[in-house]
């Protein structure tokens, strides 16, 4: 009989420890959340920076953000940062996030490209997944560009038993911006939850939308506005323009906004060519980016580049600019040919410069142009659909519901999906 009383003494005090466990779990979870953000700081260019500053002030969550990657001067950093080398500028990184570690946060977010040539983002973001596991921290990974090299790969880099592979499968959950990602990672046996989510349409860019664009009675400009490379289609756009501009003189302006590598070959190249009406903002504020979408009537993003989904896309859908694009990365998900614009794809086995047809490019920007009726119903189902999906409010509204899903996972030791073999 005491044996018994013993053995239910014992069962109680393991049941009422088990009952602690799980209050205490969700007292955490209760509270406000605090996290970790691992991201490209602004020096580094692209939109992952832009993404949480457009969301900051709708996060709820206690989000403090270690700043990472190499500096471009095109994008303001300063000389000092872009003359680091780049294990002192490691290991000044990954001192920012230690400091932040101790501190236990309930969640470490990570932001790595899946970078499959190069691989410098990939082993970056593994260091930072490692230190966030030596502190016993859930991880999420939020995966941005997504390499071409990679998509519809066999294996992920390094090969499926690669220590590349195995720390990545060490995350608690993914976030993609594609299906077509999540298929990948499916594929190469990643068993955590993946969510599909976008980026974002930062709250100035909504709120300076126009009510309705006019189209008529002054020529037709046509914008580009990212990072100025070769991967992202300038060249191809600008000998669409000098097509468009033999068709119709005086009909259509072009503005290139952005700064980048490329910036220097693409002017001489309008030199060359000699073409008037072609505008190099350079590199643009909030406010001058702004000024850029309302100035424009037509958004050009002929990218055969490893996107995520680019910001600029969704913005200018904020501001009613009817796209003509690739379906690079996550636009695939997003465009829609003949709603939301025209969506055109690339030649692969092409250089890189000349994987889209000029004329093929112009025929669609020509058809939107000449068609008032189109050009509305286009800019009207834009703006809708970028104020329902693409607002910061309901995107960080949906990112903090992906942490209270991961954080609520592991406090109750949900297992992970099983491997499935996505053909």
């Amino acid at each position: 009989m005491a044996v018994g009383l013993g053995r239910a003494a014992v069962f109680d005090d393991r049941l009422s420890s088990a009952v602690r466990r799980r209050v205490g779990s969700q007292q955490r979870l209760e509270r406000m959340m605090n996290v970790v953000i691992v991201r490209d700081r602004a020096s580094a260019g692209g939109g992952i920076h832009n993404y949480y500053e457009a969301l900051r002030p709708h996060l709820t969550a206690a989000c403090r953000f270690v700043d990472v990657g190499r500096g471009h001067e095109w994008f303001g950093a300063s000389g000092r940062a872009r003359q680091r080398a780049t294990w002192t500028r490691l290991v000044a990184d990954w001192s920012a996030l230690l400091l932040q570690l101790l501190r236990l946060p309930d969640l470490v977010h990570l932001n790595p490209g899946l970078d499959a040539s190069t691989r410098r983002s990939l082993r970056r973001d593994a260091v930072n997944l490692w230190l966030a596991k030596l502190f016993r921290r859930p991880v999420l990974v939020f995966w941005r560009g997504w390499d071409n090299h990679a998509v519809g790969a066999a294996e992920f880099p390094g090969g499926k038993n690669g220590l590349l592979c195995k720390t990545y499968q060490l995350a608690d959950a993914h976030v993609v911006l594609s299906r077509e990602f999540e298929q990948d990672l499916r594929r190469w046996r990643f068993s955590a939850p993946i969510h599909l989510e976008t980026t974002v349409a930062a709250d100035e860019v909504l709120e300076r939308s126009p009510k309705k664009r006019i189209l008529e009675g002054k020529p037709i400009n046509l914008l580009f506005l990212s990072r100025i490379e070769v991967e992202k289609g300038v060249f191809e756009l600008l000998e669409t323009f000098s097509l468009l501009e033999g068709r119709q003189p005086g009909r259509y302006t072009l503005t290139l906004a952005g700064d980048g590598e490329s910036l220097v070959g693409l002017r001489q190249r309008v030199k060359d060519l000699g073409l008037q009406g072609v505008a190099f903002p350079g590199y643009v504020t909030a406010e001058q980016k702004i000024q850029c979408y309302l100035n424009a009537s037509i958004f050009c993003f002929l990218s055969s580049h490893g996107e995520g989904m680019p910001n600029a896309v969704l913005e200018a859908m904020a501001m009613g600019l009817p796209i003509v694009s690739s379906d690079a990365g996550g636009l695939r998900d997003v465009l829609c040919d003949g709603e939301t614009g025209f969506v055109l794809q690339p030649e692969r086995s092409g250089s890189l410069g000349t994987r889209f047809c000029a004329e093929a490019v112009a025929d669609r920007i020509e058809k939107i142009a000449s068609d008032p009726d189109l050009y509305d119903r286009i800019s009207a189902h834009n703006q809708l659909l970028a104020q329902q999906r693409f607002a910061a409010a309901k995107v960080a509204q949906r990112l903090e519901s992906i942490y209270r899903q991961v954080l609520t996972s592991c406090a109750h030791g949900i297992q992970k999906f099983p491997a499935a073999s996505v053909k």
